[in-house]
């Protein structure tokens, strides 16, 4: 089993005890750098607007919506 959480150790008692931090690649920001077939033909930022767009409007689309199914319901 992988441990998840090793022991804490002494960063004074010597470079041994010690563990380097982990070195990663560096994550693409422009979808120049990213490399292979262009998937999705929208920018970034217009997904980004268009969450927004979603995220602002689906609370009050989804109280008249269950307005409108309780009065349904009980007048029906």
């Amino acid at each position: 089993m992988v441990d998840l959480f090793p022991p804490p150790q002494d960063r004074d008692a010597g470079a041994d005890s010690a563990r380097p931090a982990p070195r990663h690649d560096a994550v693409p920001q422009h979808g120049d750098d990213m490399g292979g077939p262009k998937i999705w033909p929208f920018p970034h930022h217009r997904i980004e607007a268009g969450v927004q767009f979603l995220s602002r409007w689906s609370g009050p689309i989804a109280l008249a919506g269950t307005l409108l199914l309780i009065g349904w319901w009980l007048f029906a």
